[in-house]
């Protein structure tokens, strides 16, 4: 099983775009990583994966993992998104 960790941050990821806390701050400022949303690739052979949760980061998230690029004209890795919540920042992607 190889699973890999696309997003971990909150609803809106690090720094959320309406928030002035001491950590967003530090986001934006470069002192501490931005985080994008709540996505998990999951693959049992590594050639197919299923997408856990698609936040709306998820087009970043896909582009930001190799495991994830298309491998022809027409093809690609991703096989299934399964939802666990009817939470927007689980389906909006």
């Amino acid at each position: 099983m190889r699973i890999i960790v696309l997003g971990a941050a909150a609803g809106g990821g690090l720094p959320q775009w309406n928030c002035g806390c001491a950590n967003c701050r530090a986001a934006r400022a470069g002192r501490i990583p931005s985080l994008s949303q709540s996505s998990v690739a999951v693959s049992a052979d590594g050639r197919d994966w299923a997408i856990l949760n698609a936040s709306p980061d998820i087009r970043t998230q896909m582009a930001a993992t190799p495991a994830l690029h298309p491998t022809g004209p027409r093809d690609m890795p991703m096989r299934a998104v399964l939802l666990t919540n009817g939470d927007i920042d689980h389906v909006a992607g």
